[in-house]
């Protein structure tokens, strides 16, 4: 089951990069208090290997896995595998706030300045996480 997960979500961040990188259209630029998700696309089906997981906050079951520490400003990719939606804001108010819907991934751009950005959910009671920025 493990394997299986680690494989969808490394499928799913392969999906996001090259959807990622067919985009014509200009991104706006997020106000201070909210970002927009880059990218939301569905959960693929398994291929790829463990090691994207790496780089990816994974949301299933209401808990939250941190990513591994990321480049300051760029994108991170947020896997939610839950049936709800989940709203993640920066405990700070302003570094990113977005939501991803349920069975789907999104990316967004990693505050830029180093740093740890403690964040919350408002969809699961006790769902927080760290992003790392360095």
């Amino acid at each position: 089951m493990k394997t299986q997960r680690q494989l969808i979500a490394a499928a799913a961040l392969a999906t996001t990069l090259v959807l990622a990188g067919c985009s014509t259209s200009p991104t706006a630029s997020p106000g201070p208090a909210q970002a927009a998700p880059a990218a939301s696309t569905p959960v693929p089906a398994m291929t790829g290997t463990a090691d994207a997981m790496a780089g990816m906050i994974h949301i299933e079951s209401g808990h939250v896995r941190d990513a591994a520490p990321v480049a300051a400003g760029s994108m991170v990719t947020v896997m939610n595998m839950d049936t709800a939606a989940h709203t993640l804001a920066s405990d700070d108010g302003h570094s990113f706030n977005f939501t991803v819907a349920p069975g789907t991934t999104a990316t967004f751009k990693a505050p830029g300045e180093p740093g740890s950005y403690p964040f919350h959910s408002d969809g699961t009671a006790g769902t927080h996480g760290v992003l790392t920025v360095r």
